[in-house]
């Protein structure tokens, strides 16, 4: 059974993009008329993806790989295939089985939709492109994933391009991610560069994910120091990026624009961990040096505070959770700046549970059935860290802070502002929707599969922590939240000036524009008018005019005169007379003979 599963795995995680090919050929096959074969196919391909990934994860021993090699120059082979570990397909469990409860939804939220059959079509290709980003075997791999997973991330938040707003949000979303990828690219290239210039196995060169150990050792030895902290550092901001952390965690806002299935998958549960994924692959190098650990660190800690902040301040119900989704976030990166890997993978699963709950259950009309709201309550209480499985999330990392005082008092800061924030939204939602009786039952079906995913953690890491203070900071914030909002508070605090959010919208494009005109003065008024700086900057135009006329073009008119004197002259001999002609060729087999026998004299005659 096992060998099945794993020999055939690949043929499941290619189902999504077969799926996504039939979609969007669907014109020539008359498919994309009948919604339902739609909708079958695509929920089809997350579940058989979610029970092959778990019956796999049970009967995996070891690590097993399918390479095949993809492209070949002498001895270099990048190859293409799948690693299949406990990480990779814990990870992608989650992808499959929130995907599926997301698809769900997005039948009843996509119904009046014109052309959803393109919508769904990309859900199935981010989907193929994150399995495979999770399994790629090598760095080569996951990047072009990487890569991939972006662009559908651009067509998702962009649907509706019609709209000016979500288009404009869309180009702004993939510009700032371009960052990421380019950091990412080029610590990829250098690693593989000194891997070739001096390892002796000439494998490394491809960055397998299996060789890290061997490799972050030989990296460190070959190049120096500040080298090395500089590659390593071009990974993180690429994993800061690609999962929000600051300072570039503003993008996440603007992909808020997308439609809330969009936001439930891509910028909650999935594509958002591919970060902290890419951190946890790479931890071999960064665990090197504490330098490195302490960046990451130290990066998680600042967007927990800073986004934790801007979600209690924040009106918006979506950009409230992208907030929350960017501080949830900073959580992973603190427990692996303090290398509890463990650590790091509960929070992602259990936030990666809870947050996309949260978000297919955002009222998208003006009233929410009775059953929406409680489940939303009772996932609104695990994100605080209250009930559930969101209480262990908290404690378990808790643990992890040690001694480390200043540490210990932030992410308890944390915890309250979060319970905050949290049941502040709730109050928010109570007060502005209208609750009815009834509900939809296919939403409410996606509903109960992400409820019952929470419950199931619970039961998981129920013997893995203790309550502690965590838990009454989140109490604390949940008083709080419950006392301003009786009193009506909100609507006075929300008129709070937004400290943070001025910085990006205002002060910082008008930083920049000061910068930009101070360095336009600069190069127009002052180098410009620089009589040595001009001269400097003009000689190299004038050294190079010189040698093309003198040198260049005269060596070109002297090459051209000799021929033209070689051509005249061969024409003068050149008569059209046959004695002419033997004269000639009789006096050159002369001067032969005259010099071949001077030298034989000249050899042998003494």
């Amino acid at each position: 059974m096992q060998n099945i599963i794993l020999e055939n795995i690949s043929l499941i995680l290619l189902l999504p993009l077969w799926i996504f090919l039939i979609i969007m050929c669907g014109r020539f096959f008359s498919v994309y008329v009948n919604k339902k074969v739609v909708y079958f196919l695509t929920l089809l391909s997350s579940f058989l993806g979610a029970l092959s990934c778990s019956l796999a994860l049970i009967n995996l021993n070891e690590t097993i790989e399918f390479i095949y090699p993809f492209i070949k120059i002498n001895d270099f082979i990048v190859n293409i295939g799948l690693q299949i570990d406990k990480l990779s397909l814990i990870v992608a469990i989650i992808l499959f089985v929130i995907s599926f409860a997301v698809q769900l939804f997005s039948i009843s939220y996509m119904k009046n939709e014109k052309k959803n059959y393109k919508f769904f079509a990309f859900l199935n290709l981010f989907n193929f492109g994150m399995a495979f980003l999770l399994f790629s075997p090598n760095l080569f791999q996951f990047y072009v994933f990487w890569e991939l997973v972006g662009v559908v991330s651009y067509l998702l938040i962009g649907f509706d391009y019609k709209s000016n707003e979500k288009s404009e949000a869309s180009r702004r979303v993939f510009l700032m991610n371009r960052v990421g990828d380019t950091a990412l690219i080029s610590g990829i290239i250098i690693t593989s560069y000194y891997m070739y210039s001096f390892a002796q196995n000439i494998s490394f060169i491809t960055l397998s994910f299996e060789d890290f150990n061997a490799i972050s050792t030989l990296l460190m030895a070959y190049c120096s120091t500040p080298v090395f902290y500089i590659i390593c550092g071009l990974f993180i901001v690429g994993a800061a990026v690609k999962s929000a952390q600051f300072p570039f965690y503003t993008w996440l806002q603007d992909a808020m624009e997308a439609k809330l299935p969009v936001s439930a998958l891509l910028h909650s549960a999935t594509m958002v961990i591919a970060g902290v994924y890419l951190v946890i692959r790479m931890m071999p190098f960064f665990t090197l040096s504490p330098v490195l650990t302490n960046t990451i660190l130290y990066i998680g800690i600042l967007t927990a505070l800073i986004c934790s902040i801007l979600a209690s301040i924040e009106t918006q119900p979506k950009k409230i959770l992208a907030y929350s989704t960017s501080a949830n976030l900073g959580l992973m990166f603190v427990a692996l700046g303090l290398i509890n890997v463990k650590a790091a993978l509960i929070i992602l699963v259990v936030h990666a549970f809870i947050k996309s709950a949260l978000f297919v259950l955002l009222p998208y009309e003006k009233s929410v059935s009775k059953i929406n709201y409680a489940i939303l309550c009772i996932s609104s209480l695990s994100l605080s860290g209250l009930l559930l499985s969101g209480v262990g999330m908290k404690e378990i990392l808790f643990k992890s802070l040690g001694e480390k005082a200043v540490l210990y008092y932030l992410f308890l800061f944390v915890c309250f502002v979060s319970a905050y924030y949290i049941i502040r939204l709730v109050i928010m939602i109570y007060k502005q929707t209208e609750l009815k009786n009834n509900a939809n039952i296919t939403e409410l079906i996606s509903f109960l599969i992400l409820l019952t995913g929470n419950i199931f953690l619970y039961i998981i890491i129920r013997n893995s922590y203790h309550i502690a203070e965590p838990y009454a900071a989140a109490v604390g914030g949940l008083a709080l939240a419950l006392l301003i909002g009786k009193n009506n508070g909100f609507e006075k605090l929300n008129k709070t000036p937004k400290i943070l959010e001025k910085f990006y919208n205002i002060y910082l494009p008008i930083f920049y524009d000061k910068i930009s005109g101070s360095l336009n003065y600069i190069d127009n008024k002052i180098l410009s008018n620089y009589k040595p700086i001009l001269f400097i900057s003009k000689l190299p135009v004038k050294i190079t005019n010189w040698i093309e006329v003198n040198v260049m073009n005269k060596s070109v008119s002297f090459v051209s005169d000799i021929s033209k004197e070689l051509s005249r002259r061969d024409m003068l001999l050149q008569q059209g007379n046959v004695q002419t002609y033997n004269a000639y060729a009789f006096i050159i087999v002369t001067a032969i003979i005259a010099l071949v026998i001077a030298g034989y004299l000249l050899i042998f005659g003494g």
